[in-house]
């Protein structure tokens, strides 16, 4: 009888060993991908505070920009006109805790060949989810301020919109991401491969909210030390509970 509880307590152990072990594994991968993405971000921070510190650029200046430089953290004036006939309303953007859109349209710089998309700010959500916005778009020609983003442009998102699923010919459309291949394929228009968050104080066009990063390195090596305190609270408990039951 006793050979049996031996054995069972045995195989108790080696099972709270492994459940441990995974555990802190698990604990040790999420805190150092934490420090991946502290390096990451402190990386991202410093290449657009060089870029930035060349001051603000005219649109001739970012087209002699090499092709192959990423535009991130450009910040740029310019001047041309907004295409009035498409734009697109980004879905689920919360400012100030309010639901609403992120309008997206395309801009026209004078000296460009291309429309370059832009996201001129957020507006509040009609009540109703059936009804949209309202935009007046400018149809003369304006000069905005703008912060350029090349490279990932969409967010996570549920939905499963391609080009073998688009919507009818109607305008505006409500979009879930944002997705430069879908919009030359609604416009037939050829765009530039970056987009430009408007800044500077909000007005009918909408609130200008973009930040280039949202979490600081420092709240990542935060979360790099909770996982590794959890993984050594693990330990701990796992320890003690050894000693309590012997």
């Amino acid at each position: 009888m006793q050979l049996i509880l031996w054995r069972k307590q045995k195989l108790s152990s080696i099972f709270i060993v492994c459940v441990v072990i995974v555990v802190v594994l698990v604990c040790l991968r999420l805190g150092y991908w934490q420090v991946q993405r502290a390096e990451a971000k402190t990386q991202q921070l410093a290449h657009i505070a060089s870029v930035q510190a060349q001051g603000v650029m005219q649109w001739p200046q970012v087209q002699a920009l090499p092709s192959d430089w990423n535009k991130t953290g450009v910040q740029a004036t310019l001047t041309g006109t907004i295409d009035t006939d498409h734009y697109w309303l980004l879905d689920n953007q919360v400012y100030q805790g309010q639901v609403g859109y992120d309008v997206l349209t395309l801009f026209k710089p004078a000296t460009s060949n291309k429309p370059l998309l832009i996201n001129l700010g957020w507006v509040k959500a009609p009540i109703s989810r059936e009804q949209l916005p309202s935009i007046e778009l400018p149809n003369k020609p304006i000069t905005i301020d703008v912060q350029l983003k090349q490279g990932k442009l969409s967010g996570f998102t549920l939905d499963n919109t391609s080009l073998n699923k688009l919507e009818d010919d109607s305008w505006p459309k409500r979009v879930q991401t944002i997705d430069l291949q879908l919009f030359t394929h609604q416009t037939e228009l050829a765009m530039i491969d970056f987009i430009g968050y408007r800044q500077g104080a909000g007005d009918e066009l909408g609130i200008p909210h973009y930040q280039a990063v949202v979490m600081s390195p420092q709240k990542h090596y935060g979360y790099a030390v909770q996982w590794l305190l959890i993984a050594l609270a693990c330990v701990v408990v796992a320890v003690f509970a050894s000693k309590r039951r012997n």
